[in-house]
């Protein structure tokens, strides 16, 4: 919980517990509790934000106010204890809600370099949005690069308020590391270029901990919103796009499994063609537009790309379309197109978590469960294939899950809200961190430090592997 939410709540905890003790007549002056809370709640509404899991303790703030006010101590004695018994569970309730879906902290990042953020539009005209073909295709990105020492500003929020639901509006009270707008760092220099690809429906801020700790290591990193994709896209002329991606039951019958697939290929294709026109809009960017505060500050000749889920997939066939991009990083993520057959071209990092069970399977598992087991172990062991092939990198964590390669493994202490796995969040996040700047590191900067002397590299939980390539890849 926030300062002022942990204040409100033991003011109010103090309150009820007078309003219960049998000896309150003796301290009349604690009944004002309810009015020393006022300022605590407007404070907290002010600079934290209201949130919906806090609601119970509202609720038994404005109650206890009313009762203080109207003076309502005519109530019977049972009465009397039952209601603020109600007031203190009601307390309990909002104490555990707050706890257990906070207003969560990213990780610091590590890097000698503090971090600056930006948002751009990019419009590209030589392609049409195919949910809407009468318009061109639209695209927001985020860019996170290195700035200045002490940047001074305002720190950038994980989520725009318009981009989230009731349910969620907690993401948008998250405070980021970065500053919006800071000044670049260095007067002259220039830093390789990382763009980032989200999954399924998710969001160009989905790994904002990992774009942090790559920037304050001296990258640009630039995640990309896909609209019509991305769960919530917000365009500067106040546009929202939805999501047309439905988070259906994927498995559950031949023709949903079908449409998955059928889809999922769409995605991945659209998607990387929205990675090269990025790159090519940076270029553009770079050497035109004197107005810009990081033009002249990316080095293009050193471009890598990793993405999460379905995003990983979405980087290896970016490089496998466009040599351009020198490295790829693939988080945990299903490959689909050209790529998956004939590799990213480019050096490939493969993360995921725990090794798929191989079949046959048992006879008395559902289908659904069947469709799914199948295509995690076809994906599995094509990825093997393209490894023991082409060469590159694979770290294994065991105990982690899915979404331990995203930030929403910070969302909550409790695994089956943050859909994580049962290792600890920050050991994965920093070993993830860790590789994944040694990869780029070495394709992107010349730095020879092996990635196998990562700390953790074959720790309890991590398993790292490097293949050496067999033949050259080609498309």
């Amino acid at each position: 919980m926030r300062i002022w939410e942990l204040s409100a709540g033991i003011v109010l905890i103090a309150y009820v517990i007078y309003a219960l003790s049998p000896y309150r007549n003796d301290y009349p002056w604690l009944a004002y509790l309810p009015f020393l809370c006022i300022p605590i709640v407007a404070l907290h509404v002010q600079f934290e934000g209201p949130r919906w899991e806090m609601a119970p303790i509202y609720f038994t703030f404005v109650a206890s106010v009313y009762q203080e006010m109207t003076a309502q101590r005519t109530m019977d004695i049972q009465t009397h204890y039952i209601v603020a018994s109600f007031g203190l569970c009601c307390i309990g309730a909002g104490i555990l809600l707050s706890t257990s879906f906070p207003v969560f902290q990213l990780p610091a990042p590590r890097g000698p370099y503090a971090v600056g953020t930006s948002i751009r539009h990019l419009v590209d005209r030589t392609r049409v949005e195919l949910a809407q073909p009468d318009f061109p295709r639209e695209l927001m990105v985020q860019i996170w690069y290195p700035a200045d020492e002490t940047p001074k500003g305002r720190r950038a929020a994980y989520q725009d308020r318009a981009t989230t639901t009731f349910w969620n509006a907690r993401f948008s009270l998250v405070r980021t590391h970065s500053v919006v707008d800071a000044a670049v760092a260095g007067a002259n220099g220039r830093y390789p270029v990382i763009l980032y690809v989200p999954s399924w429906n998710g969001m160009r801020t989905e790994n904002t901990h990992l774009a942090e700790e790559l920037a304050s290591q001296g990258y640009v990193v630039v995640g990309i919103d896909h609209p019509y994709s991305s769960f919530s896209t917000v365009f500067p002329d106040g546009r929202v796009i939805a999501s047309r991606l439905l988070d259906e039951e994927f498995f559950r019958t031949d023709a949903s499994f079908d449409r998955f697939l059928k889809t999922a290929e769409t995605e991945v294709r659209n998607r990387a063609e929205d990675a090269r026109f990025v790159l090519s809009a940076l270029e553009r960017l770079d050497a035109a537009d004197q107005t810009d505060p990081i033009a002249h500050r990316l080095d293009l000749d050193h471009v890598g790309i990793f993405g999460f889920s379905l995003g990983g997939g979405v980087a290896a066939q970016t490089c496998w379309l466009d040599r351009r991009f020198k490295a790829c990083l693939n988080m945990d993520g299903l490959m689909a197109g050209e790529s998956f057959k004939s590799g990213a071209i480019a050096p490939l990092f493969f993360m995921s978590e725990v090794d798929p069970s191989p079949p046959p399977y048992p006879t008395d598992i559902s289908p659904a469960k069947r469709r799914e087991k199948e295509l995690y172990w076809e994906q599995f062991a094509q990825a093997r294939e393209l490894f023991s092939t082409f060469g590159g990198y694979w770290l294994t964590i065991d105990r982690a899950k899915h979404f331990n390669f995203s930030d929403y493994a910070f969302s909550s202490p409790l695994h089956l809200f943050s859909r994580s796995g049962n290792i600890d969040p920050e050991t994965a996040a920093r070993t993830i961190g860790q590789h994944t700047l040694a990869f780029f590191e070495f394709y992107l900067k010349g730095n020879p430090r092996p990635l196998a002397d990562e700390p953790d590299s074959n720790g309890t939980d991590f398993r790292f592997e490097r293949a050496i390539s067999h033949v050259e890849a080609k498309p």
